[in-house]
C-alpha cells in the first residue's frame, strides 16, 4: 500500500470539495495503472514530487526530486473517480534492491493533489483554475545531488516518460514535449546568414580579382 494513503484521500477530498462541494469523488490506488491509450471518458495526469525512500534491504534512505504519480480520472456526473499510481525507486547500494514506496511530506502530498484538482476543473468541467500557493516543502531542504537514476527507477524502467527530461506534467494519453518553434528557427536564422554573408564574401573577392586582372591587362 501507498504510505500515508488516508492523508492522500483526506488531502483529496478537502480540496476537490472546496471546489466541487456537489459533487462526489473518490480517490483509490491502482498498481496496474500504464500510460496508454485511455477507455472512453477517462482523463490522464501525472505529476512528479519529492519523497524520501528507505531500503528495506539495508535500511540506508535517500530523497529523490523526481517521483513520479500516475494519474486517470474520470467524471460522471455528480460522480468522479480517480484513480493513481506511485512508481517506486530501488537501493543503488544492494544488488538484489526491491522497488521502495515513497514517501511524502503532507505538505508535499497537498502540493500535488492541488495541481491535480486543477487538471480536474480543466479536463472535466472545462474550468480554468489556478494552484494554491504550496506550504514550503520540508523535502525540498535536503540536498539532492546527480543526475536521476534511470536504471534503479521503476518508471523509467517500465518505459514510462522520465520526469528528469522536463519539468513536472504529462498530459493524456501519452506525454510528448514539443519545444516552441523559435528554440528551432534560431540555429537555422544563424547558419542562413552565415551562408549569405559567406556567398557575399565570395562574390565581393570575385569582382575584386576581375578588376585586378582587368587593371594590370591579364583580361
Amino acid at each position: 500500500m501507498i504510505k500515508d494513503m488516508d492523508l492522500w484521500e483526506q488531502t483529496f477530498q478537502q480540496i476537490i470539495t472546496e471546489k466541487k462541494p456537489h459533487h462526489r469523488w473518490k480517490l483509490k490506488v491502482d498498481y496496474n495503472l500504464e500510460v496508454k491509450s485511455l477507455p472512453p471518458g477517462w482523463r490522464q495526469y501525472t505529476k512528479k514530487g519529492f519523497a524520501r525512500f528507505r531500503c528495506s534491504l539495508c535500511g540506508r534512505s535517500w530523497v529523490s526530486a523526481q517521483v513520479l504519480i500516475l494519474f486517470w480520472m474520470c467524471l460522471k456526473k455528480p460522480y468522479g473517480k480517480v484513480k493513481m499510481r506511485v512508481f517506486g525507486q530501488r537501493c543503488q547500494k544492494c544488488s538484489v534492491a526491491l522497488f521502495e514506496e515513497p514517501e511524502f511530506s503532507p505538505e508535499g502530498i497537498e502540493k500535488v493533489l492541488d495541481c491535480l484538482v486543477v487538471h480536474i476543473l480543466l479536463k472535466c468541467y472545462q474550468e480554468s483554475a489556478h494552484p494554491a500557493v504550496p506550504r514550503e516543502d520540508p523535502l525540498r531542504e535536503v540536498h539532492v545531488t546527480g543526475p536521476h537514476d534511470a536504471g534503479n527507477c521503476e518508471a523509467c524502467l517500465l518505459g514510462i516518460f522520465c520526469p528528469s527530461q522536463s519539468d513536472a506534467k504529462v498530459s493524456e494519453p501519452q506525454t510528448i514535449y514539443i519545444h516552441s518553434s523559435t528554440q528551432y528557427q534560431q540555429p537555422d536564422s544563424k547558419k542562413r546568414k552565415l551562408l549569405l554573408l559567406l556567398s557575399l564574401c565570395v562574390v565581393i573577392i570575385f569582382v575584386v580579382l576581375m578588376v585586378m586582372l582587368g587593371v594590370t591587362g591579364i583580361l
